[in-house]
């Protein structure tokens, strides 16, 4: 409450000062001038040279209701009519000497010195029209005084020039009122002077008009232009329509700009015009004050206030002229004026209290009321409108400026404050979208985990209603944790964080991958997934992982909404771009749903049930987007959906990743290539196969490998790691990249473990992809670890190593069961060959001793190999063989038949012990031995296109084909077939390369062992 009243006190402070120095400013300022007595003025001391213009005040003579010319006081009519001339003060209105609407004649008689020069007159307000007559030649006019039926009301002031003869001079004024009953006549003085005095007089005023008009105009559309930036403040458009106000009612002041600008106005419209710009710059103001500053405002001084303007613009609009009597001039006056003098009130309070821009709102209310205060000192008092400079509106326009400057400077830093709080927040979301998605993972995981440990538990099995159950909470928890990666992503495109790496991709293997993915996520359910887009299409520009995701959360959506039927994805060049199109034959949409689908989280209540679509086509849209593409869907209740994205060809922007397509676009050379495939033989203990459809990949792979002692093969595509596993390299790990053109990483791995089990060859998954579905997709394709790229050298590192000492353990298993193997000497065996010797010891001592030493030798080649040697020659292998098929010789006796056939060279041979002898005893025993007849093992070793080949093959009973395909079961449990399963692994762990057995029954058995010659060479 203090600080009201002292506001109040403040206010009327300053008012009371403004207004006496202002007055005061009016009382003392100006030159005494002479003035007219009975209707005459002398001004032969006046020297207009250094005098300046002089105001026509004082007592003209005046004829009321009458409009007299020159010669009307010339001729005889008016001496023998006996005119008697009136006195009337000027200026003012003639409404104390007649009625306020007529018509009447002013007339004064001046007398100058100089009579050579040219004069000039400026009138600025004789209501409502007038003519000036100076020595019976018309000066000037506005509108046409005449009687009513010929009467035109124009209130314009105007300058008229004309010469002055010796002696005295005639001024007559006519005037003519029928529309204004406030006032009427000479109301503001008529100057004159010399005709450049007198123009400088009229181009002061002019300009002192268009300078207010236009600022105010100007602040006034610069407002409500800023509204319609910032809608919500309301302040804007009410100050605005305020400075619009104002800059009209200017218009209609003084010099009455208006008409110079839409020339000739009527003068109804004029005067509504002048008199609701007044009432709408007062209701303006105080809704201004209002909506600016509340707190500090009277609410129901306010509305009184709003409501009594109303009033007065309905009075002025639908009764003005008629009813436009003083009594009205006079509220308008003082409703126009009461509204700034409360803002200055308010404006104190707000400044007492810093509010922001107070004091610089104070200051132009102050400006305000002095151009109020100058306008009501011309309209009662007929003070010239020019009187004082117009420095109103430019202290008006400053102190805006400076308001407005601080509001932007506080508002910048409010921003700069804002920024560092919002970078705070913006981390701390981060942190918490992270942590939260991890902490939501781990449990969700964790409840699929156990979901489908109960799924699978073969000795709890669950019930059919409970196996319902569990898949259904599976099915939920996976879609869980897929939101969560789709929060992440929609998180960074909202803020335009997620950036993508167009490259060119081939799009068949890209879209075959996620095909491959959604067939292992949908195997029990009846969805045929097709992949139709062909072989030769030109690649797409696009960023590989992001267009994964893009097909793989349309098939995603696809395989939600389709219960049975098919998913088909083709594609196809259009128009320079590459169409990609997802076709589902599910339940449809219907068409008014159509243009919400991408919106995120969207749901539509279709029939009876509520079809929620989440994040996935939202972000599946951004993404298209960021990657300069379009997408669109066209559906059919009933009939199935089709989404069709757009991307651009893959032209400029780099070369296609392997052979090229005849896209007809120029490509651009990659900045690094190798030629593959690439060896990099270290002679080191492990050999590691990278394949990556990127030369650079491969050469950062080389890169972080060669310092770790490893050989190195690298190759380009999934044809060529095919090719290097195919032929007899011992190839120790696969480094494999997801993604690739032509045959995707997928497939090799499937091809991979066709032929190796994955301890006997681990394959290390390497991909930009990182969703669930594509780890899952990969050890279900057969991958022994999974890595997503970017990766850290280190954590490769690692991977590799541990994969690598997993197979070592892996052939340390295989060399501890050959020894196991042979270490077990048959009792069978060594019954029969004791057998033989008791049985030859009695006819035959020498037969009896060579097969003692036979043995004997056996027995030392079996321990020793088994448990001393790595690497022994093919001669001492040879050996073994021998003394072997001696000892079973003399059980078989002529029944057996062993022969061989040896190529130079091949006794220097190094392989690995007892990898050809279990051969020769399996042909012998299960072959042979089978044959009542008995038969022939023949051992073949030659060499032939880069390998050493060792042949071993009988005419016994050979093999079924059912029992062949045990044998070749990496998982086989049959007792016989243990020694050939563990020559299969360790060939397959030290060449690469396994048995090749061929058999027939009744015809005979082939075994083939394959070591590559450049491998080990002559020993």
């Amino acid at each position: 409450m203090r600080k009201k009243i002292a506001a109040a006190m403040v206010t009327l402070a300053i008012l009371a000062a403004t207004y006496g120095l202002f007055l005061v400013y009016f009382s003392l300022g100006g030159k005494q001038t002479p003035r007219a007595e009975n209707g005459f003025l002398d001004l032969t001391a006046w020297r207009f040279a250094d005098d300046g213009v002089v105001p026509l005040d004082g007592e003209w003579e005046f004829y009321p209701d009458k409009l007299l010319s020159h010669e009307d006081f010339a001729s005889s009519f008016a001496h023998a009519s006996g005119l008697s001339p009136e006195r009337i003060e000027v200026p003012g209105s003639w409404s104390n000497r007649m009625k306020t609407l007529g018509m009447a004649t002013y007339r004064l008689r001046i007398k100058v010195g100089d009579s050579a020069s040219v004069y000039g007159l400026k009138t600025s307000s004789i209501q409502m029209s007038n003519r000036i007559i100076v020595n019976g030649q018309v000066a000037g006019q506005s509108g046409n005084p005449a009687e009513r039926r010929n009467y035109e009301a124009v209130n314009r002031p105007y300058a008229g020039y004309f010469t002055l003869k010796p002696g005295w001079n005639e001024i007559i004024v006519q005037a003519a009122n029928y529309e204004f009953p406030a006032s009427s006549g000479i109301n503001e003085s008529i100057y004159l002077g010399y005709a450049a005095q007198i123009s400088g007089l009229r181009d002061k005023a002019l300009t002192h008009d268009w300078i207010t008009f236009t600022v105010f105009l100007m602040m006034g559309l610069y407002f409500v232009g800023l509204y319609s930036q910032r809608k919500n403040d309301y302040s804007l458009i009410v100050f605005g329509l305020v400075c619009v106000f104002f800059a009209l009612f200017t218009s209609t002041r003084g010099e009455r700009v208006l008409f110079s600008l839409f020339g000739s106005v009527p003068f109804w419209l004029y005067l509504r015009i002048q008199m609701v710009s007044a009432l709408g710059a007062g209701m303006g103001f105080l809704l201004y004050v209002y909506t600016a500053f509340r707190p500090f405002c009277s609410r129901w001084l306010i509305r009184i206030g709003v409501a009594v303007g109303t009033v007065l613009a309905v009075w002025a609009i639908g009764f003005i002229p008629r009813f436009a009597t003083d009594l009205f001039r006079q509220l308008v006056t003082i409703y126009a004026t009461f509204p700034l003098l409360y803002a200055i009130y308010v404006f104190v309070l707000a400044a007492f209290l810093k509010v922001e821009g107070s004091l610089y709102l104070a200051v132009a209310a102050i400006a305000l009321n002095v151009y109020a205060l100058v306008q009501n000192l011309n309209v009662y008092f007929a003070v010239p409108v020019d009187s004082v400079p117009p420095f109103e509106p430019f202290v008006f326009l400053l102190m805006l400026a400076l308001l407005m400057s601080l509001r932007f400077s506080n508002a910048f830093r409010k921003i700069e404050e804002l920024t560092v709080q919002l970078l705070k927040a913006d981390k701390l979301k981060d942190d918490f979208l992270a942590r939260t998605s991890h902490e939501f993972k781990s449990p969700l995981h964790g409840v699929m985990h156990i979901s489908r440990s109960m799924l699978d538990n073969a000795n709890h099995p669950p019930s059919a209603e409970q196996r319902e159950k569990l898949q259904l909470i599976t099915s939920i928890t996976g879609r869980l944790s897929q939101l969560v990666y789709d929060i992440l992503d929609f998180s960074k495109l909202k803020q335009g964080e997620l950036a993508v790496d167009p490259t060119p991709v081939d799009v068949r293997p890209a879209v075959e991958m996620q095909v491959r993915i959604y067939s292992f996520l949908c195997k029990d359910r009846n969805i045929r997934l097709e992949n139709r887009v062909p072989e030769h299409l030109p690649y797409a520009l696009a960023d590989e992982s992001r267009f994964g995701q893009i097909v793989g959360n349309l098939l995603d959506n696809a395989v939600k909404h389709t219960e049975n039927g098919s998913i088909v994805v083709t594609a196809a060049e259009n128009r320079g771009v590459i169409e990609i199109s997802v076709q589902d034959t599910g339940e449809g949409i219907e068409e008014q749903n159509i243009p919400h689908l991408f919106e995120a989280f969207q749901s539509f209540d279709e029939t009876m049930e509520r079809r929620v679509f989440g994040l996935g086509l939202s972000i599946v849209k951004q993404l298209v987007e960021l990657q300069n593409g379009k997408i669109s869907v066209s559906s059919t209740k009933g009939v199935g959906t089709t989404f069709t994205f757009t991307l651009p060809i893959a032209g400029s922007g780099g070369k296609p990743k392997t052979a090229s397509r005849a896209s007809g676009h120029p490509v651009k050379a990659p900045e690094y290539a190798l030629a593959t495939p690439y060896y990099l033989n270290q002679k080191g203990k492990h050999t590691v196969l990278i394949v990556d459809d990127q030369f650079l990949n491969l050469k950062v792979l080389m890169d972080a490998l060669e310092p770790l002692g490893y050989n190195v093969i690298a190759v380009k595509n999934g044809y060529e790691a095919l090719e290097q596993i195919g032929k007899p390299n011992r190839i120790d790990l696969v480094v494999l990249d997801l993604m690739m053109p032509g045959l995707s990483g997928y497939e090799v791995c499937q091809e991979i473990r066709k032929t190796y089990t994955l301890p006997e060859l681990p394959v290390l998954m390497v991909t930009a992809a990182i969703g669930a579905q594509d780890k899952v997709a990969a050890f279900e394709a057969g991958a022994n670890d999974f890595l997503p790229k970017p990766f850290d050298l280190a954590e490769l590192k690692a991977r590799i190593g541990s994969l690598l000492a997993m197979k070592e353990s892996l052939a340390k298993a295989v060399d501890l069961e050959v020894a196991f193997l042979q270490s077990q000497i048959k009792p069978h065996f060594l019954y029969n060959v004791l057998n033989s010797i008791v049985a030859s010891s009695y006819t035959d001592a020498e037969r009896s001793r060579k097969l003692t030493a036979d043995l004997a030798d056996y027995l030392r080649g079996s321990f020793r190999f088994s448990n001393a040697e790595h690497r022994i020659t093919f001669e001492e292998e040879f050996s073994l063989i021998r003394t072997y098929v001696e000892i079973e010789k003399a059980r078989f006796k002529d029944r057996l038949q062993f022969e061989y056939d040896i190529a130079e060279g091949m006794f220097r041979v190094s392989l690995p012990p007892l990898l050809l002898q279990p051969l020769v005893e399996n042909a012998i025993r299960h072959g042979i031995g089978n044959r009542i007849e008995g038969g022939t093992v023949k051992l073949t070793a030659y060499e032939a296109e880069g390998e050493y080949r060792f042949v071993i093959e009988d005419n016994g009973v050979g093999i079924e084909s059912t029992v062949m395909g045990e044998l070749s079961a990496s998982g086989s449990d049959r007792r016989q077939g243990v020694g050939l399963l563990n020559i299969n692994k360790r060939l397959k762990y030290e060449y690469g390369t396994g048995l090749q057995m061929e058999s027939e029954p009744g015809r005979g058995t082939k075994v083939t062992v394959r070591i590559p010659a450049v491998s080990d060479g002559a020993a």
